[in-house]
């Protein structure tokens, strides 16, 4: 097993329809430049989603933590992804404990070590694999055909762990924990929370009844952008005077032609319905793309970022 040290917060598949020959038009933001990229380069970062050793005490508070936070239907698979993400940490102790001369420790801590730098990444890899026909929809009718084959949860969990894996998304969930006396377990947690979290939230939505689709085409001359949180709410600006986001809709362009919004308001008759975009709703996504970006803005053209940023 070779080690994957550059690793993506943004499947580079799901941006590929921005791309030209995986090169591709990026705002760095923090930085004020727009610059033509590799994808391999991009939304990135070394050993991102790395493993660390947990205390007894930690691993028990995430385990109570999964039990009172996990709907009943998906809390076996968090229980899952909590043993399998700390089972390097268990490998390591029991390799520390052998006293048999014939086991070669240098060599199994190299691949515990591997273990710890990939186990997560290829978790990833295989919740890409669920998002590979809803990123392919291009029509009304494909996305009707979400409900075949009962991949509407498969496509749900997908967009769910693209919104929680992010690095603006572990920024902003740890923020809440600043000063507070989960900060450091927050901070080496993270990656699992994101994990369980990313199945409650997909679990929750799927099953509720007011879920709504709607299929943006553009037909324009302005074409949809993305960014390194692809996908968001809307309204997560919306808030309430408890602080708390008064309502969810998320939105997710799938390239620069088409966009895909799901909310639960009562306006929509139809489940599914689809959309032609004009110019004005266009820049509104996409000033709203701009907004919750964190350090990379992605478009086709190096001319529509020059505008926008």
């Amino acid at each position: 097993m070779s080690i994957v040290k550059r690793q993506h917060y943004v499947w580079r598949h799901y941006l590929r329809p921005w791309a030209d020959n995986d090169n591709i038009w990026t705002h760095f933001t923090q930085l004020n430049k727009i610059e033509r990229t590799s994808l391999m380069d991009v939304a990135q970062e070394r050993y991102f989603y790395k493993l660390v050793d947990f205390t007894d005490a930690e691993e028990t508070f995430l385990k109570n933590y999964i039990d009172k936070f996990s709907p009943t239907v998906v809390k076996p698979l968090n229980f899952d992804f909590l043993n399998l993400f700390t089972s390097t940490s268990k490998l390591k102790e029991q390799l520390y404990k052998t006293v048999n001369p014939a086991v070669d420790k240098e060599k199994y801590t190299e691949e515990i070590r591997k273990l710890e730098i990939n186990l997560m990444e290829i978790g990833h890899g295989k919740m890409e694999n669920l998002g590979q026909k809803l990123i392919a929809y291009r029509s009304l009718e494909d996305l009707k055909t979400i409900e075949q084959d009962d991949y509407l949860f498969d496509a749900i969990m997908f967009l769910c762990f693209q919104y929680f894996r992010t690095k603006s998304m572990r920024t902003s969930a740890l923020q809440s924990f600043v000063g507070g006396p989960y900060e450091e377990l927050a901070k080496k947690s993270w990656n699992i929370l994101s994990y369980v979290t990313a199945t409650t939230f997909a679990k929750k939505i799927s099953l509720d009844r007011k879920i709504k689709f709607i299929f943006h085409e553009n037909n324009t001359t302005e074409h949809f952008i993305t960014c390194d949180q692809p996908i968001f709410n809307i309204f997560n600006d919306k808030v309430d005077e408890n602080g708390e986001v008064k309502d969810l809709e998320l939105y997710y362009p799938i390239s620069p032609k088409h966009a895909l919004t799901i909310h639960f308001r009562d306006d929509q008759a139809d489940k599914y319905v689809g959309n032609s975009a004009d110019k004005e709703l266009i820049n509104l996504f996409n000033k709203k793309v701009i907004e919750n970006s964190d350090f990379y803005v992605f478009a086709d053209t190096k001319e529509q970022l020059e505008r926008l940023k």
